[in-house]
């Protein structure tokens, strides 16, 4: 037994040395539970902040009422200003502009109460709503909190609503002699004055509507108040999409494989260093700054021909549209693939071994890719983490694959995701080259 004790020591000792083992065993599933458990950690829903533009048109008591607790909710972010390029002032958010602003990306989505969201005549209360599903999650998110705080909260205006649309299709004795019969139906079997049930089908109490009160959330009273709420949905961008739920998750999927498939050509340098490659190579007519071109242009024009084939299986077998925009596609692709391969130079250049080497490049792949896009909305991140994840390469190119294949945006738009990417590939570079000259590896 005691021999048995021996080699179970031994083996942690090892395993205690490895660091790369301990790594992968240990820090990459904390790292990863840390960021789930800010997304969905807590009372189960997510932690961040969906944004949505709010117009509000009307100068109805209602309408201020339904702004403030859209103002207040947990899981929604209003926006209501924007600032003009050559100006610091802020500027109130119109309809056109919502508009224009979901349709190019900005935001997901835009609640609009129109001036005649809801006047004194009014048997309805209307809303507009416009939005773009890129991010599906985020999408049914924005949706299912907007309308749980209109239809719950809306529902105090079920009396006279009631009254007028009774009003409008019995006439108004009929209706008045109506609801009278209801008061005295309800002062009579259950206490309520008949005054003041006639009030309340008649008049909107603003003191009452703003009074705390705990929601229901039933189902039969929202199915019963959408037949007195216009909730008017408009999605603006992606709707000739074939395939919408691919081709939102295709480029985060495709950029996380590349990174882990480009970063393992980069790092191959310490097996060519092992096998005696690198040696062979220094004693021929080569310089450092050869090899690690060579080896830097056949990584990118890898990771080119890899993208490129992810997109085209994509295309064959779920009718993804890549060539509507191939041109463009095309120029994402070059410029995810060049940050790609710098990432996997930068690990090079940092580690002593290949086992290390893999187990920082593990780490940080699946960092940037939980907080950069490729799995989840970022919007589903604590604000903090949404700031981190714009240093990402996943961010970026999750981004402009978005823009190439669900709105089919022109170079122009493209242009911001792709001069940070092309900047970040020439700056690892440059670092990275500089480690290289100074000995590392060779």
């Amino acid at each position: 037994m005691k021999t048995i004790l021996r080699l179970i020591v031994k083996d942690y000792i090892r395993f205690i040395k490895d660091k790369p083992a301990v790594v992968l065993t240990f820090l990459v599933p904390m790292v990863l539970i840390i960021i789930f458990g800010y997304i969905f950690g807590g009372d189960g829903g997510p932690r961040g902040k969906a944004q949505i533009i709010l117009v509000n048109e009307s100068n109805s008591v209602v309408a201020k009422f339904i702004e403030r607790q859209l103002d207040s909710s947990n899981a929604l972010q209003t926006v209501k200003t924007y600032k003009l390029e050559n100006g610091n002032k802020p500027v109130k958010f119109d309809e056109p502009t919502a508009v224009k602003w979901v349709k190019e990306g900005k935001i997901s989505a835009a609640v609009v109460m129109p001036k005649n969201f809801f006047t004194d005549t009014s048997s309805t209360v209307n809303f507009k709503f416009y939005y773009d599903p890129k991010n599906e999650i985020e999408s049914s998110i924005i949706q299912g909190n907007i309308q749980q705080i209109i239809m719950t909260q809306s529902a105090r205006l079920m009396p006279v609503l009631m009254q007028r649309k009774a009003l409008k299709y019995l006439g108004g004795d009929s209706t008045k002699q109506f609801i009278r019969s209801l008061g005295n139906i309800g002062q009579k079997y259950f206490d309520v004055p008949a005054d003041s049930f006639v009030n309340r089908m008649t008049h909107v109490d603003s003191a009452s509507l703003f009074a705390s009160s705990k929601d229901t959330g039933k189902t039969s009273e929202n199915n019963f108040m959408s037949n007195l709420i216009s909730f008017d949905k408009q999605q603006v961008v992606g709707e000739k999409v074939t395939n919408p739920g691919l081709t939102r998750t295709v480029g985060g999927w495709a950029i996380m494989f590349l990174l882990f498939s480009l970063t393992g050509a980069s790092t191959s340098l310490f097996e060519e260093k092992q096998e005696g490659t690198m040696k062979r190579l220094l004693c021929m007519p080569v310089t450092r700054s050869q090899i690690l071109w060579g080896k830097y242009l056949y990584t990118l024009s890898l990771g080119v021909i890899q993208l490129l084939v992810l997109f085209i299986f994509a295309w064959m077998f779920f009718s993804i549209d890549i060539f509507s925009n191939f041109g463009n596609l095309m120029v994402v692709i070059i410029a995810s693939a060049a940050a790609a391969v710098a990432f996997g130079m930068l690990i090079t250049s940092f580690a002593k071994t290949l086992s290390q080497a893999s187990s920082i490049s593990t780490l940080l792949i699946l960092v940037m890719s939980a907080i950069g896009g490729s799995w989840f909305p970022t919007s589903l991140l604590p604000g903090w983490m949404q700031t981190a994840s714009k240093v990402t390469i996943t961010y970026w190119s999750v981004e402009a694959f978005l823009q190439v294949l669900w709105r089919q945006a022109p170079f122009v738009i493209l242009l911001p995701n792709i001069l940070v990417l092309l900047l970040m590939a020439l700056a690892v570079n440059f670092y990275s080259l500089i480690r290289f000259r100074r000995g590392q590896i060779f």
